[in-house]
């Protein structure tokens, strides 16, 4: 019977995140401005996993009209198919070390998700609404946001406003879910029961970007994001060994994580542009996060963004990324369950770190026939290593959690 994955998991986020990134999807939008051409996007991008564990591919379409003189409307789609395997728990081995156990090659999902907004521009502001939902066999989301920008300083300095919200439902299969207790029980019959599990976030955004000089732009972002419900994972389960023999089972039991969590992030952005090296520009951000789980993380990114004629650009990318354990994360517990309030052995909430970089070619063609004014093609390749060792003030909680993946994607955009 196949076994279902888990909302997609964190590296599937990640991806549609590149995906956005890399396509003219995600256009920045000034006060007073409205784009005056149409404008279609398709992304196709294949992410793959060591040992090829796990694989994605995604599907993507966008596009965006004018709507008279002062509105914009823009709306995308999405398709990710996911197979292969997904870590399910970790248990000890005769020898007493932590092994990382999968669920085998048996998960197969899709996500088909779409999303729209209006932008309405005003001379020294703009305001925008938004919305849109995703669909899995087992999780439904919806959200909707809002977003506000205002000029000022003679449009040197712009405040960001914005607000978002998320009504999910998780619906295991296989399993019964208490969801009172944030908990999902195995049936021994296996029967299904449908239960729905409801989880509610938030998300508030203030920001400020500053142009600096003719050269140079500063942005400072910081968010704030409130979840609450049910916040488990119901295909993790964890693993409780006897406290006077460790390498005696004495309990297994289902992923249970607490009822809420609160999420405070910092952003600083810098760019720089170089006209004297071909108006090449920097981009360098460094992000910090801390939350009531106890995890703290640290992100910095650097690119560089590279004209080299005929329409041509090349972007090499750096990252680094580094977090804490979540308070009640541990590889595998000791007594029962019952001497614990939350407990998790997943390990996108271990103490790690990532080094990731890649880069992307893109090139423009701007004397076409009518209708089309302006073509865009680019592709991209992304290296990903997780380790346990990368984390700052690396705690040694051992390799058994390492992989990589690398991702490739293409896209095309055109305007009208």
């Amino acid at each position: 019977m196949a076994m279902k994955k888990n909302k997609t998991s964190q590296a599937l986020a990640k991806l549609n995140l590149a995906a956005l990134a890399l396509t003219g999807v995600m256009q920045e939008a000034q006060a007073g401005r409205v784009e005056e051409s149409y404008n279609f996007d398709f992304q196709y991008g294949n992410y793959v996993e060591s040992s090829n564990r796990m694989k994605v591919d995604i599907f993507e379409t966008a596009v965006s009209a004018p709507i008279g003189k002062s509105m914009t409307f823009a709306a995308s789609a999405v398709r990710d198919v996911i197979s292969g395997a997904s870590p399910k728990y970790n248990r000890k081995d005769a020898k007493g070390n932590i092994v990382q156990t999968l669920s085998g090659a048996s998960i197969f999902e899709q996500r088909d998700g779409v999303n729209s907004n209006l932008t309405y521009f005003f001379d020294n502001a703009l305001l925008n609404f938004g919305g849109g939902f995703s669909q899995e066999q087992d999780y439904t989301s919806r959200f909707a946001n809002t977003n506000l920008s205002f000029d000022f300083n003679k449009k040197l300095t712009t405040l960001n406003l914005g607000a978002n919200v998320a009504f999910d439902v998780v619906e295991p299969s296989k399993a019964n879910a208490d969801c009172s207790k944030g908990v999902v029980t195995n049936e021994e019959t296996g029967e299904i029961r449908g239960a729905n599990c409801h989880k509610t976030s938030q998300q508030y955004l203030i920001g400020v970007s500053q142009i600096l000089d003719k050269d140079s732009l500063l942005q400072l972002n910081m968010t704030v994001n409130y979840s609450e419900g049910y916040l488990s994972d119901p295909y993790k389960q964890v693993y409780f060994y006897n406290a006077d023999n460790p390498l005696r089972l004495s309990d297994i039991q289902n992923d249970k994580r607490p009822r809420d969590k609160m999420q405070f992030a910092w952003l600083a952005q810098y760019v720089r542009h170089f006209e004297g090296l071909n108006n090449a520009a920097l981009h360098a951000d460094y992000r910090f996060s801390t939350d009531d789980w106890g995890i703290n993380s640290h992100t910095t990114e650097l690119s560089w963004h590279q004209p080299i004629g005929a329409g041509f650009q090349l972007i090499p990318r750096f990252r680094y990324y580094s977090q804490d354990s979540a308070d009640f994360y541990a590889p595998v517990f000791y007594g029962t369950h019952k001497d614990y309030s939350a407990y998790s052995g997943d390990y996108r909430l271990a103490g790690f770190g990532a080094l990731s970089g890649g880069f992307k070619i893109a090139k423009t063609f701007t004397e076409l026939n009518k209708p089309i004014e302006q073509m865009k093609l680019q592709a991209g390749v992304e290296y990903y290593d997780h380790s346990a060792a990368y984390q700052l003030g690396n705690t040694n909680v051992g390799s058994f959690a390492d992989f990589s993946y690398y991702l490739i994607n293409a896209s095309v955009n055109l305007k009208f």
